[in-house]
């Protein structure tokens, strides 16, 4: 994983916790896509993520955007991947 990558994802968490809004992730998921750092191995959940949030900004009507509970099933699939390479 590199560096835009485990910013990308630490910032997902930071979503999902409250600590930071939808447009930031967004800006942040277009920049990744700019700077050609948004390269996952098959149907990785971090590239799942990045496509929801590169997908739709804050302006758009929130029904056409991901809901908590999804992207916190992707988090979910995440940890679970983390666990077992541990």
């Amino acid at each position: 994983m590199n560096t835009s990558q485990w910013e990308f994802e630490n910032l997902v968490r930071k979503y999902l916790s409250g600590e930071t809004d939808w447009e930031t992730v967004h800006r942040y998921a277009v920049k990744m896509e700019c700077e050609n750092e948004a390269e996952f191995p098959g149907r990785h959940p971090l590239s799942e993520l990045h496509l929801i949030f590169l997908a739709a900004d804050a302006k758009d009507d929130p029904q056409f955007r991901a809901g908590h509970s999804e992207i916190a099933a992707l988090v979910s699939q995440l940890d679970a991947m983390e666990h077992r390479i541990q």
